[in-house]
């Protein structure tokens, strides 16, 4: 059957039949936007329905920039989830399956076992996998905003802020929580407060609670109810890049809270009248002005209050409150690692050879022998020394976005029911379930279109 016969059964036999889906529109070269649903994709054709359109119709990739997707996040059955970067950046997430000197295999519930070349694999780091109360966002549901204007709206897994206001979740925390964020902005500095443990979800200023204010590259942490100022700290990820991952690890039975920034720990607080303080569960996002803020990624999971590790000692000692004075902060030296040392959870460190991995636990080949440590205890794993090589671009190249804002380019090669089948030089050939993308990219490489996929993401 031609293409355009296909294309006129779908479209007669989806005519009337198919509704737009929240988050779901395509964008094509001339900036024109249509909401709607995928009907069909093949490697040459998109087909669409859009309520604005009497029936589906088809459109040439060659000049569709992006479609986004409704896209599932699943949390898999697992202790660890493994993180594979890519020499082209790309970031691809699962389970570790082995480890050799010419391949690092991953378990992925969308594509099944990814093998990626040796050579084309610039990193490797295990995340403890979490139980997760809520991860998202995925709708604004459940979510309140303060009074007035509302401030947030959402799209393709992310919530967006272009003006003063609060986001809260009610009853979401327990009393000892992991939260975890994406954050990105579309200024010159960051600006954002983060109240934990609130009962006034519907408020933008509470009176319980601890707030942790972002300005620039400063955080500042508060007891809401005292108005004790708590401490200060200063990032440098804050004033270099216009996005960053965030986790805040707090307890209302402790008063500590931790700060991490791209998974380096930043400072450890502790609430001296944590007793006077007064809490709830909810969890609020709150912007102060009308500079765009993107939140997505987020993720909630209890946290045995245990503090795994602290931060680097203070160079100079205790800091004032504000931006600290550089001279006082010199950035230290850090000596080269030794050849096949490794990160643990718990910021200790080990040296051997990977020789195998089996149900979950790792055999490295150490001087004091041969020992099993399973993955989830791992942070980074040596990889064996190689050649670094970069896969070739190829014709027909798209990139496949996953909702927590990782990523994966590969030849669109085939189009099955749910699913896509493609090739690249990091894994070959693999066939990934569609539900799994938020958003796909097309005619990546063309001059054209330079520049309009990052405006795609707000």
């Amino acid at each position: 059957m031609s293409i355009r016969s296909y294309i006129f059964l779908v479209s007669t036999l989806a005519a009337g039949m198919i509704r737009a889906e929240e988050g779901s529109f395509v964008r094509f070269s001339n900036n024109d936007r249509l909401q709607g649903s995928l009907v069909a994709l093949t490697p040459e054709t998109l087909v669409w329905q859009s309520p604005v359109l009497e029936k589906p119709a088809s459109f040439l990739l060659s000049k569709v920039i992006d479609l986004s997707l409704p896209a599932t996040l699943k949390q898999p059955e697992a202790d660890h989830v493994a993180v594979v970067t890519l020499r082209r950046g790309d970031v691809i997430r699962g389970q570790l399956a082995s480890v050799t000197d010419k391949v690092v295999s991953l378990d992925t519930w969308f594509a099944g076992r990814l093998n990626f070349n040796r050579l084309m694999v610039a990193d490797l780091k295990i995340e403890g996998q979490m139980n997760y109360l809520y991860r998202g966002p995925d709708s604004m549901d459940g979510w309140k905003q303060s009074a007035g204007k509302p401030a947030w709206t959402y799209s393709r897994g992310a919530f967006r802020a272009e003006g003063a206001g609060s986001i809260a979740r009610p009853d979401l925390l327990p009393e000892e929580c992991s939260v975890s964020f994406d954050a990105a902005w579309r200024s010159d500095s960051f600006s954002l407060k983060v109240i934990l443990f609130s009962d006034e979800p519907t408020e933008d200023s509470t009176s319980s609670g601890y707030e942790v204010s972002f300005q620039r590259g400063s955080i500042y942490l508060r007891n809401c109810k005292t108005q004790a100022f708590l401490g200060s700290t200063h990032s440098q990820a804050l004033a270099e890049y216009d996005k960053v991952r965030i986790e805040l690890r707090a307890s209302s039975k402790t008063g500590k809270v931790c700060l991490y920034i791209n998974d380096r720990i930043i400072e450890v607080w502790t609430d001296p009248e944590m007793a006077k303080g007064k809490f709830g569960k909810a969890l609020h996002f709150v912007t102060q002005n009308a500079m765009p803020v993107r939140i997505s990624g987020i993720g909630v999971a209890p946290w045995d209050g245990v503090i795994e590790e602290m931060p680097e000692p203070r160079i100079g000692g205790m800091r004032q409150f504000g931006i600290p004075v550089p001279k006082e902060e010199p950035k230290p030296t850090k000596e080269k690692p030794e050849k096949g040392r490794m990160e643990l959870a718990n910021g200790d460190t080990i040296a051997g050879e990977v020789t195998s991995i089996d149900e979950g636990k790792i055999s490295l080949k150490t001087s004091l022998g041969e020992v099993k440590v399973p993955v989830a205890r791992f942070r980074t794993i040596s990889l064996p020394e190689v050649t670094k090589e970069e896969a070739i671009r190829k014709q027909g190249d798209i990139r496949a976005w996953f909702p927590d804002g990782s990523s994966i380019v590969f030849r669109l090669d085939e189009v099955g029911d749910g699913t896509l089948t493609g090739y690249s030089q990091n894994f070959g050939t693999a066939t990934f379930k569609m539900e799994a993308f938020s958003r796909i990219e097309f005619n990546i490489y063309e001059p054209e279109f330079e520049g309009k996929w990052s405006t795609g993401d707000w």
